[in-house]
């Protein structure tokens, strides 16, 4: 089976561009609250030690992000060589917000909804999936994954909600314990790391409302 290195020669630059773009979301975002942040301090002159290191870890973020966007041609051969001389062919269970990716019956990945690609294959009879890891700090975000649509299945509870079983509000669902921690990876993952933004969006929130309390 030829067809994954025509595929990955033919999409080069699609995914390329969705590389590059998850990464400069996550770098405007961590440059934007360090300048809020720096923005404040000059103007109220507090919390010196405190928003300095707050603003180095925002910025050394911003960073890492930078130099993660600059490993494409790396990442994009190495999922490349994983599908040579033979393609991968996964099966795909979806849920409300992402894709369970299964190796028999080993769960291998899941990618997120929110961006994902399919794209047609040289090979008709197969889909190539692109998007992202659901985890918020995946060591490397990009997937890209072979699998036959005509075999996707449905997580039991998101198939039920689809048939209007669901009790709980849709806007709801994306709060549940299951979608939170498995953005997170795990129970540490997420407890470290929704506790360091929720203490970042705090500070953010309490220092915009300071400054536009100073102008009005």
């Amino acid at each position: 089976m030829a067809f994954p290195k025509e595929d990955f020669d033919y999409y080069e630059r699609t995914v390329s561009i969705m590389y590059r773009k998850y990464f400069r979301k996550r770098i405007t975002i961590a440059l934007v609250a360090a300048g809020i942040i720096a923005l404040y301090t000059g103007i109220v002159r507090e919390h010196f030690l405190l928003n300095g290191l707050l603003m180095g870890i925002l910025v050394a973020i911003g960073v890492y992000y930078g130099l993660q966007a600059q490993r494409f041609p790396e990442v994009y051969q190495q999922l490349l060589g994983e599908n040579q001389p033979e393609a991968q062919i996964r099966s795909v269970v979806e849920d409300e917000y992402s894709y369970h990716i299964y190796e028999g019956e080993k769960a291998v990945a899941r990618i997120n909804k929110a961006g994902v690609r399919n794209l047609p294959s040289q090979n008709k009879q197969y889909t190539l999936m692109v998007g992202f890891d659901k985890r918020f700090f995946a060591q490397e975000p990009l997937k890209m994954t072979y699998y036959d649509m005509l075999d996707l299945t449905y997580e039991e509870k998101f198939r039920l909600s689809r048939g209007g079983y669901s009790n709980m509000p849709r806007f709801l669902r994306r709060f549940t314990w299951r979608n939170l921690k498995a953005s997170a990876g795990n129970a540490v993952g997420f407890l470290l790391s929704n506790l360091f933004f929720l203490f970042i969006l705090y500070r953010l929130i309490r220092y915009v409302i300071a400054m536009l309390r100073m102008l009005f």
